[in-house]
């Protein structure tokens, strides 16, 4: 069977025009990315580039140009590639892009321009295209945002099957120079060529949608872990907020923590008072601090948050009342370190009793922290038994001198 050159360059720009076009239409119409442009304009200089092919014989001036915009595809997908995935630039500036784009057509330019024989045109073209190829798959192979993306590997495989395709391809005409153009050889030299072509503008369409779905599904998961963020932690503090601390404390209790586990609350003395006086900057700045400490002072299994207000509570597993003690004299101290003037803490701490409900318990660390506060602030006291009959303990100075 003899293919008809003609025929076979319409289908080409038929299938890479529909395929720009679909990509187009996309771009209309949906959100895309930084480097989407590149890739359609790389899918509309292809199908020029086949159609200008289809005037070879009648205007063989214009091969260059037709060669040119062939040669250009894994160039500018390249260039879309590097401005998708800005964020990590690679090492190799793009200059080096328009370089070798540049001197692969210079190739192919100069076997053209000297009279070769066909074979020899289609070996420094089909050469030339390799290089590319292969140029591109390794600089997107490089790019660590987008390594582990499957686009990504998909389109270095794209590159690679198209580099072997044109290896063989120049093999091929290498090893039958006198082959007449109308040889089965030269049939299948076109047809690979224009396989590569179609093959190449078609998965790019997927490629590109893909690429794209995978960024939206990214930044997707970053604004729900950013809302989770909000919904969870308190901003100003930095720890987790009134309804995440139920939640975390509800559930480490839920699955059982190692026991005993105490319950501390503290709030701030006088902090009204700070506000009044400084401002409310300045009472914001001294809750970053004490949130900032008590995170400090802490271990990773303990659970901290902001109840509201001034007032935090902080649940300890594997830790009896002195050791929560000791953790409050922790947290002061590191206030003392970070603060010029002195701030005073109250703190309630108590031992939770077998089933008790966090709710329960949080009730008699309140009572803890009012007796404290009755008992001249600045101080941690400890409270045992029911919240009906609370027996309050020795209280603790912590070192600090009220406002």
């Amino acid at each position: 069977m003899t293919i008809h050159l003609p025929t076979l360059l319409v289908v080409c720009v038929v299938a890479v025009a529909a395929s720009a076009g679909v990509m187009t239409l996309y771009a209309a119409t949906q959100r895309t990315y930084r480097g989407f442009g590149w890739w359609i304009a790389a899918q509309w200089l292809l199908a020029l580039g086949c159609l200008v092919q289809m005037f070879r014989d009648s205007a063989p001036e214009l091969l260059p140009l037709a060669n040119l915009l062939l040669l250009q595809w894994p160039v500018v997908v390249l260039g879309g590639m590097r401005r998708f995935s800005a964020r990590h630039p690679s090492r190799v500036p793009p200059v080096v892009d328009a370089l070798m784009l540049g001197g692969a057509w210079m190739l192919w330019l100069v076997v053209w321009a000297s009279g070769g024989s066909l074979a020899s045109r289609v070996a420094a073209y089909s050469g030339a295209v390799c290089a590319l190829h292969l140029y591109s798959a390794a600089l997107v192979w490089q790019m660590a945002e987008t390594r582990g993306s499957a686009a990504t590997r998909m389109l270095v495989g794209v590159d690679l099957m198209a580099a072997l395709l044109h290896a063989l391809r120049a093999s091929a005409a290498l090893a039958a120079p006198t082959a007449p153009a109308t040889g089965l050889v030269t049939e299948a030299l076109l047809l690979g060529s224009a396989l590569v072509i179609v093959v190449s503008a078609l998965v790019m369409v997927y490629l590109a949608l893909m690429l794209t779905g995978e960024r939206s599904e990214s930044q997707l998961r970053e604004i729900h872990r950013q809302l989770r963020v909000l919904a969870d932690i308190d901003l100003l503090t930095r720890v987790p907020n009134r309804r995440h601390f139920h939640e975390l404390a509800a559930q480490a209790l839920a699955e059982g923590v190692e026991q005993p586990c105490t319950l501390m609350m503290l709030d701030i003395d006088h902090f009204k008072r700070i506000n009044d006086l400084h401002g409310h900057a300045a009472g914001d700045e001294a809750l970053r601090e004490v949130g900032r400490c008590m995170h400090d002072a802490l271990r990773r299994q303990d659970i901290a948050g902001r109840l509201g207000g001034d007032e935090f509570a902080v649940l300890l597993p594997a830790a009896a009342v002195d050791d929560a003690l000791a953790v409050a004299g922790r947290i002061v101290e590191r206030l003392a370190q970070c603060r010029a003037e002195p701030l005073g803490l109250s703190i309630g701490v108590v031992q939770l009793q077998p089933g008790e409900p966090l709710d329960e318990a949080l009730r008699r660390a309140d009572q803890a922290l009012y007796e404290a506060k009755r008992q001249g602030r600045g101080c941690a006291v400890p409270a045992f038994g029911a919240e009906s009959k609370p027996v309050f303990g020795e209280s603790r100075p912590l070192g600090l001198s009220p406002l």
